[in-house]
């Protein structure tokens, strides 16, 4: 069964959000029942209500307190409050970041109860603009991820602990992670990757090259510290050169995601909720997308149905004259590959298997 909810605020235009009433405690219940009964949501989602007790973030706060900062973890966890996560979140919010032990600790049910209360993800060494505090708790906006609400970028709230005023290391070639997730190694011999376990990075995230070889690249962290990883998760890029992606390229990075499990908000290889999906498998060639489905389908070129191609992004409404609600990639042959919501992972469905076609965009042109 796919069951779509009333949009919360993370994923409604700003127009939308701010008609958005203040939750209710029937609200939650709701939600609750929802996820009981399977009606798990998707992109769109109810708005979650009640605050839980935060979790206070292991490590001492990152000496980060205005302008520019960037994320000191493997993915960071946006909030959109910072006393919403639960003593199941622990391993979100600490420096360092365990999100796939977070990810796999959750029901389904703890799961949908993220939707209304997460913002997005960004991943190790991103920018972030410092707007706001909240005792060990910083606002930030992800200028990468453009977005109609703010200006400066996605906003949310994450642990001060997981930002560093340090920029990455600047680098001719960076090494972009092409697999799900891939570990950074503390040492490194001829024969690839050695001695203990650096960090779990996530897809798509960029690192500095200081080597390359036919087994390991050895790249630079934030901070000066060096580390391994296979060369076969990895693609090596100039720094300055054009990307040059294909719609064979993007559709061949999404369908890499095939059963990975849908995380509200996420943008990262450990989950991705359906805006975060199409985000990311473009962003890792380069070109970057709005966050959300309802900004990505007013961008782009528009498509007709009957012109559809490999690559191009599908748009559904909750209802038949609601706001845009869930994207797909589409992948030929009337099909889309997709995170649809809570509960599922991200497969290919036919576009006709979705009520309320709401159009199409192209933002590639081969």
């Amino acid at each position: 069964m796919r069951a779509f909810i009333t949009a919360g605020p993370s994923r409604l235009s700003a127009t939308a959000a701010a008609k958005t009433p203040r939750p209710r405690p029937w609200v939650h219940a709701m939600a609750t029942a929802a996820a009981v009964l399977g009606l798990v949501t998707a992109c769109g989602s109810v708005t979650a209500a009640s605050p839980a007790t935060a979790a206070p973030p292991a490590g001492d706060p990152a000496a980060c307190t205005s302008g520019t900062c960037y994320v000191a973890v493997s993915v960071a966890t946006l909030w959109v409050r910072p006393w919403y996560p639960r003593t199941i979140d622990r391993p979100a919010l600490g420096n360092p970041a365990h999100p796939l032990t977070w990810v796999g600790a959750m029901t389904v049910a703890q799961k949908s109860w993220l939707a209304g209360r997460l913002e997005t993800q960004a991943l190790y060494g991103t920018k972030v603009t410092v707007i706001g505090h909240w005792r060990n708790w910083t606002k930030v906006a992800v200028p990468s991820q453009p977005t109609n609400r703010n200006p400066r970028g996605y906003p949310g709230w994450v642990p001060t602990a997981q930002l560093t005023r340090t920029a990455p290391p600047a680098a001719a070639t960076s090494a972009v992670i092409r697999s799900r997730t891939a570990w950074l190694w503390s040492r490194w011999t001829a024969a690839g990757v050695a001695g203990t376990r650096v960090m779990l990075a996530s897809y798509d995230t960029r690192l500095a090259v200081v080597r390359a070889t036919a087994a390991y690249v050895e790249v630079t962290l934030i901070g000066g510290q060096n580390a391994a990883v296979r060369r076969s998760d990895v693609i090596l890029h100039a720094a300055g050169s054009s990307w040059g992606v294909t719609r064979a390229q993007v559709i061949a990075e999404a369908r890499k995601f095939l059963g990975l499990p849908y995380l509200w908000a996420g943008t990262s290889g450990f989950g991705y909720d359906c805006s975060g999906f199409t985000y990311s498998v473009y962003h890792a060639y380069g070109q970057t997308l709005s966050r959300d489905a309802d900004q990505q389908a007013v961008h782009g070129t528009f498509v007709l149905r009957s012109a559809l191609q490999p690559g191009d992004l599908v748009f559904f409404r909750s209802g038949a004259t609601g706001p845009i609600s869930h994207v797909g990639l589409y992948i030929g042959g009337g099909n889309i590959i997709n995170a649809p919501h809570t509960g599922a992972v991200i497969r290919i469905d036919p576009v006709s298997s979705f009520a309320n076609y709401a159009g199409a965009r192209r933002y590639l042109s081969r």
